[in-house]
Order: structure tokens, then C-alpha cells, then sequence
């Protein structure tokens, strides 16, 4: 069965027929450039309606954490039995290669996973010893929460909400990305099939209006928004002019500190895999690679080899490294961004070159993309003598480009990590374990790693400072976002020595 008509046939079930007929949204296959679908947006009466029965479902999903588990474990097999089909729905809407579309599927899997084996440890009542006879602390979910998630990784970061606040006994709607509407249907489908009861985790096929309508949703306690600074300042005002608990996890600008006696090879290797993943989409990708001048020309060397190895082409493809971007804006947006850094000085050595739609084409050359005639491609690109009053130094890059800072000693590196308005994650590399603990202290973000580039982990906490955002997602501080913590005091007698609050 093709893509189409599944997602037709799904579309149809998860709205009742009842469609807004005059607004709609498309998905694009980045790589062939052909439309794979075409979705009608739910309405405005629709969105409180969902909201409602969501509600409702509230009342009974919070009773039973072992029903709870149950239907996670259930959801974590099907995941593992549909890898594959839900690997390649990802890769065709939004470009990623199918060999990380799959991983990304494993992560979500291990997740739900972890949050059903340990969740009733995070939601255990603590003991408190104080004045009264017995006191505790209790977790108690909200009600009804908001997710409203982008397209880089559609499954991952929907689910690595959606496990720890279903655990926690919360209901969930889904607004996915409008770029990756069947993957959030998939997550829908996949629930249906469980078993799971009837709204206790929904998908609605909206754009940024009804995504409004359902923030203003009383039936709705909370909202997660993951995306752009831009766009989650205005939905951060929105959801607090409600009163309501809301969690971003936004944009980075994210260090990658090469100290002078880092492993260079390792280091090397580190910043292909930490800039180029996802075609360099993610906003914990490593985006500013800050070198100590005495090893520079080492590791640019190896930087720039191990780059042009990648190979750029069709992301079903197992051969494949690099994608295409997600969308011919996304291409355009590189590209300026690169043309404007070479006006500034920096200099180019490996790609600044568009390939597919409107890109030059060179010729054969054995894999690196140039032959590309379609597709929103860009080549994986490298800048030297960049500064750090530079654009493509001071914005987020959202795509393939790496541009490298020389610095003269390790502290003139630590400042530059730190001169910024994001703060998401950090990345250092070095083989002195204890200078690394005291650069690590020292970084301003919310997530640092030593030896290794910046990944999210359910079992520790995941977010940003600064303008990448507020709250924690993953682990049990993720949790504790969407529940209510209640202390409860019990008293033999009533305590006559209180005279402040």
C-alpha cells in the first residue's frame, strides 16, 4: 500500500470526516521533490472537542500506573515490529537517511521502555521528616497536555515527551510539524492498535492557528513546544497569558571546544558526526568548532578529509550519509548564510556548493552528490577564519555548515563558547579529565559532554538556558514538569506557634 493512501485512509479515521475543507496541508518529498499527501486541517470547534474527551479520558488513565506500564511495553514492541515502515515514512517527508531515520526508532523504543521500567520508582511518595506525625511528597499529573513538535526528529522528539507524561498519567495531543504530519499520525496509529483507551493520546492535523485554539483550551493544562526562538516566545506569551505550565526546548548555537591536547583523530571524527547529523538539523548539533590555534591546521586537516568522504544522494539509500535539507528554503537560507560569511572574510575550504534543485552540476565524481539533478541538497561545507562577530558564528546554522574559530590558549576558548544568547549544549574535547571538569563547570549550558558530541538520554536531563528555552524533558526531571508536586502534612493536634506564612 502506498504512502498516499495510507495516510488518506487515517486521515479520515482520526477526524470523523469532519474536515475544515478550505485549509489544507501538504508534505513534500525533499529528495524526488513530489507531493506525497495532502491533509485537511481539524477545526476550530474540532480542537475543543478533542481537548474535552481528552479531559475525560484523564479521569480514568490516572487511576492505574500498571495498566499504564502495560500499554508503554505494548507500544515499545510495535515500534520495534514497524521499524522499518516507520523509518522510511520519516526519511520520504522530511529527508534524513533511512539508517538514521531506523536509530531514531530504536532511541524511542529504548525510551518508553525506560520510562515504563522506572516510572513508578520517579512517582513514589517521598518521606519527609518534619513537626507533623507523617509527611509526603506526591506526583500527581496534570490533565491534559499540548505538545506541539517539529520535523527534524518527528518520532524522537514527540515520544521522548509523550513516555514519562503518559507514565506519569497525563493525556497528550499531538500537533506534529506540518512537514511531518504522517509521522505524528504513525505514533497515533500505532496507540490505536494497542489498545490504548480513546484520547488518552491524540494527533490533530493543524497548523500554527489551531495549535492557538488549543493552548486557549480550557480541557488543556500545559504545553511542550520544541522549535524556533522566535516562534516559542510567542507561544510561551500565549500559553502564560492562560496561566498555564509550558516547556521549550528551542534553538542552539552549541561549542565544540578542540583544547590543545585533544585526541585529534578522535576529535575529528567527532565533528563529522556531531555537525553532519541530520544534515546538520538539530539543535543540538555541534555548530561552533572553537580550536586552539597550536593543533588548528592538525584538525582542520583531518575535519576537512573526513567531510569529504560523506556520501550525498538518495536517503533511502544504506550507502548514503547526507540527505537532502527539508525544504528549498532551508537551501536558500544555508547558502546566503554561507555567501554572506565568505563577504565577511571567512574563508571557504570543502563545499559552499547547492546541489539538486538549481544547484550546479559537475559531473560524476563518485558519490559526493555533485551528479544530483533533483532534491533540496546542499554540500557539507567547512569555513575557516571565521570570527566570532560573524553571522553564521552568531545565529543558529540550521544545516550542513561548519564554521571554525582559531583561538590563542583554552580560556580565550571558553569565553567565545559563552558569548552567546544560547545555552543548549556544549561539547569538549580534551584528555585531561580534570580540566574538562572545570571547563565543563564553566560552560554556560544545559548540557555539556566531554570526548563525545551532545546527545539526549532518557536517563539524564535534556534542556537549554538562555534564549534556548526553559524546563527539562527526559529523566525524572522531565517528568516532574507535568505533575502536580503535593506535600501533605497529617497532625495529631493543631500547632499554635505559627506566626508567618
Amino acid at each position: 500500500m502506498s504512502s498516499s493512501s495510507v495516510s488518506s485512509s487515517r486521515i479520515k479515521n482520526n477526524h470523523d470526516g469532519n474536515y475544515n475543507p478550505s485549509k489544507k496541508i501538504r508534505t513534500v518529498n525533499p529528495y524526488t521533490e513530489e507531493v506525497i499527501n495532502e491533509y485537511s486541517v481539524i477545526t476550530r470547534e474540532e480542537v475543543f472537542d478533542v481537548a474535552r474527551k481528552s479531559k475525560k479520558a484523564f479521569k480514568e488513565w490516572r487511576k492505574d500506573y500498571g495498566r499504564r506500564t502495560g500499554y508503554l511495553y505494548a507500544f515499545a514492541n510495535e515500534l520495534k515490529k514497524e521499524r522499518d515502515e516507520l523509518a522510511k515514512v520519516a526519511t520520504m517527508e522530511m529527508g534524513k537517511t533511512i539508517k538514521e531515520a531506523r536509530s531514531e526508532i530504536d532511541k524511542c523504543a529504548w525510551a518508553v521502555e525506560y520510562f515504563a521500567d522506572n516510572g513508578g520508582v520517579f512517582l513514589h511518595d517521598e518521606v519527609i521528616n518534619t513537626d507533623a506525625r507523617k509527611s509526603i511528597v506526591t506526583f500527581e499529573p496534570l490533565g491534559v497536555i499540548a505538545s506541539l513538535m517539529p520535523w527534524n526528529f518527528p518520532y524522537w522528539q514527540a515520544l521522548r515527551f509523550a513516555a514519562p507524561s503518559l507514565i506519569a498519567g497525563n493525556t497528550i495531543i499531538l500537533k506534529p510539524s506540518s512537514v511531518t504530519m504522517q509521522c505524528g499520525l504513525e505514533i497515533e496509529r500505532i496507540f490505536e492498535k494497542i489498545g490504548l483507551p480513546d484520547f488518552v493520546f491524540k494527533t490533530v492535523v493543524a497548523s500554527g492557528a489551531e495549535a492557538g485554539y488549543l493552548i486557549d483550551s480550557e480541557d488543556v493544562s500545559a504545553v511542550t513546544f520544541t522549535g524556533s526562538v522566535p516562534v516559542g516566545a510567542k507561544v510561551a506569551q500565549h500559553a502564560t497569558s492562560r496561566l498555564k505550565k509550558i516547556v521549550l526546548e528551542l534553538g542552539g548555537s552549541d561549542p565544540f571546544i578542540v583544547c590543545e591536547d585533544a585526541d585529534i583523530d578522535k576529535a575529528s571524527s567527532g565533528a563529522v558526526k556531531g555537525r553532519f547529523i541530520n544534515c546538520g538539523q538539530s539543535c543540538i548539533a555541534s555548530k561552533r568548532f572553537i580550536v586552539v590555534k597550536n593543533i588548528a591546521n592538525q584538525f582542520l586537516e583531518k575535519f576537512i578529509e573526513k567531510t569529504e568522504r560523506l556520501k550525498i544522494g538518495n536517503p533511502l539509500s544504506e550507502e548514503t550519509d547526507i540527505g537532502p535539507l527539508v525544504n528549498q528554503a532551508a537551501v536558500e537560507n544555508i547558502d546566503e548564510m554561507v555567501k554572506r560569511a565568505i563577504k565577511e572574510g571567512a574563508e571557504l575550504v570543502t563545499g559552499g556548493q547547492r546541489l539538486g534543485n538549481k544547484g550546479q552540476k559537475v559531473g560524476e565524481d563518485g558519490g559526493n552528490g555533485s551528479s544530483l539533478n533533483k532534491g533540496y541538497f546542499y554540500k557539507p561545507t567547512i569555513l575557516k577564519n571565521v570570527t566570532p562577530k560573524m553571522e553564521v558564528a552568531r545565529e543558529e546554522t540550521f544545516g550542513p555548515v561548519a564554521p571554525v574559530i582559531v583561538v590563542e590558549d583554552e580560556q580565550a576558548a571558553i569565553e567565545i563558547a559563552n558569548d552567546t544568547q544560547f545555552g543548549l549544549g556544549a561539547s569538549v574535547w580534551t584528555q585531561n579529565l580534570n580540566k574538562a571538569e572545570k571547563y565543563s563547570k564553566l560552560l554556560q549550558a544545559g548540557i555539556v559532554t566531554v570526548n563525545n558530541v551532545v546527545i539526549s538520554d532518557p536517563r539524564v536531563p535534556f534542556g537549554g538556558i538562555k534564549n534556548s528555552g526553559f524546563g527539562r524533558e527526559l529523566s525524572k526531571h522531565g517528568m516532574f514538569e507535568f505533575v502536580n508536586i503535593k506535600s501533605i502534612r497529617f497532625y495529631d493536634q493543631l500547632v499554635h506557634q505559627h506566626y508567618v506564612e
